[in-house]
């Protein structure tokens, strides 16, 4: 048997390929840690660059940059200004630029600002006197007295030492009950 020619992909695209898979399992590793892509970053970095390049341009030429400086043109839209709402070729539309004054359906509405994830709420502090009570108990407790304590509850009845041997028995159980419940 004779082979005078190899069938199959070549090195070449073998190679290609490996670099293809090794750089989409990169970058779903950095999104799955960083929550995007690093070609967002980029396209951020030259989307700034950009502004500062048309806000040049704008400066050059006279043309209105969004302020107050066209006519009928407004500031970006804010909770304390509000949005506004007009009816433009029979669809509702809700901009700061197409609802001019001039248009008669055009409606201010305000916005809400949802402060979106908040840590919890501070507990509400306790009366002085169940302050002092609480104070007072805690401080007349021992270390191992709170342990029965905590071991009673954690079995359900309250079980009497009568030997050492038995104390010990009942604070391996009163550690297990207490490792079964914070784990």
């Amino acid at each position: 048997m004779k082979y005078t020619k190899q069938h199959g992909l070549s090195l070449i695209a073998v190679a290609i390929i490996s670099m293809l898979v090794a750089s989409l399992g990169m970058a779903f590793l950095y999104y799955m840690r960083y929550g995007h892509l690093p070609m967002q970053d980029m396209w951020a970095r030259f989307g700034k660059a950009a502004a500062v390049i048309g806000n040049d341009v704008k400066d050059g030429t006279g043309l209105p940059t969004g302020s107050n400086e066209g006519p009928g043109m407004r500031q970006a839209a804010t909770t304390s200004e509000g949005v506004r709402r007009c009816t433009v070729d029979g669809k509702t539309v809700y901009s700061d630029t197409l609802c001019l004054d001039t248009n008669p359906t055009t409606k201010k509405i305000k916005l809400n600002d949802s402060k979106g994830m908040e840590p919890p709420k501070a507990a509400v502090a306790k009366d002085d006197s169940t302050k002092a009570a609480d104070s007072a108990y805690s401080a007349s407790m021992t270390n191992e007295e709170m342990k029965k304590k905590i071991m009673e509850q954690a079995l359900g009845k309250s079980a009497p030492a009568s030997s050492a041997a038995d104390e010990d028995l009942r604070l391996k159980a009163m550690n297990r009950a207490i490792d079964k419940a914070t784990k």
